[in-house]
């Protein structure tokens, strides 16, 4: 994979990123909160005083391997200790972030 491919994902990831579209004064159901994965999976959750307190769910499944989670602004482990990175995000801007994920990991001149 080409650096420079790389880094101008990461660079629309930290862009993206917002941690202030979560408002902790929110109503958990005024407030929806997405996550975008390092295997190009988007969840959302409730916000509000509830973020990170109840389930995510999975709106677009993953799509890639788990590659480069240390160019996502946070990092999560799951059940199984393996590390993702994720990102704070709107839905807009999680499906152009995995859109670039799918012209950088499916490029014919890069190798998964």
């Amino acid at each position: 994979m080409e650096n420079n491919d790389i880094n101008t994902l990461k660079e629309l990831i930290i862009s993206c990123h917002n941690p202030k579209l979560v408002i902790p004064d929110e109503s958990p159901n005024a407030n929806t909160i997405y996550h975008v994965y390092s295997d190009g999976e988007i969840t959302e959750q409730k916000g509000g005083f509830a973020y990170l307190q109840r389930s995510e769910r999975t709106i677009v499944y993953d799509k890639f391997p788990n590659k480069n989670p240390e160019i996502f602004p946070l990092q999560r482990e799951n059940m199984y200790n393996k590390m993702y990175g994720y990102a704070i995000v709107t839905y807009s801007d999680a499906l152009k972030i995995v859109d670039m994920m799918s012209q950088v990991y499916n490029s014919k001149k890069l190798a998964l």
